[in-house]
C-alpha cells in the first residue's frame, strides 16, 4: 500500500493506493493512518485508490479496528473517493453520502486525477 497526504488549503488529504490484495495489514495500516489524522484535527478527505487491486483477502473486512476507525472519522472525513471499486463497493460508496454527514463518489479508474481535485476541494 502506499499513502500520500497532501494539504489543499484546510483539507488533508490522504490517498491510499492499495495493493493486487487488499488484506487485513493493509486495512489496518490505513486505519492508522486515518486515527492519526483524526487526532491532529481539522478536516479530512479520503481517497481510495483500487486500480491495482484484484482480490480482497476476508480478512480485509474482519477488522475490529478499522471498523472503530470507519465511525469515528465520521464527522472529520468531509469527503469519501474510491477509485475503480468493484461495482457493489461504488454503489455502497454513493450510497454512503445519502446517509452520512460527508460526500462520497466513486470514479472509474481513468479518473484518478479527477478524484484527487474532487476530494482535496472544500465541500460546499
Amino acid at each position: 500500500m502506499n499513502v500520500e497526504m497532501f494539504r489543499t488549503g484546510e483539507v488533508t488529504t490522504i490517498a491510499f493506493a492499495f495493493d493486487a490484495t487488499l488484506d487485513h495489514a493493509q486495512v489496518l495500516a490505513m486505519a492508522r493512518v486515518v486515527e492519526s489524522a483524526i487526532a491532529d484535527g481539522g478536516a479530512l478527505g479520503l481517497l481510495l485508490d483500487m486500480r491495482a487491486t484484484e482480490h480482497f483477502s476476508p480478512g480485509a473486512f474482519l477488522s475490529a479496528e478499522g471498523v472503530w476507525t470507519s465511525l469515528r472519522s465520521i464527522g472529520p472525513v468531509r469527503r469519501y473517493a474510491v477509485v475503480a471499486a468493484p461495482a457493489i463497493a461504488a454503489t455502497a460508496v454513493e450510497a454512503f453520502g445519502k446517509v452520512l454527514p460527508l460526500e462520497a463518489r466513486a470514479f472509474d479508474a481513468d479518473a484518478i486525477d479527477a478524484a484527487k481535485a474532487w476530494v482535496a476541494a472544500t465541500p460546499d
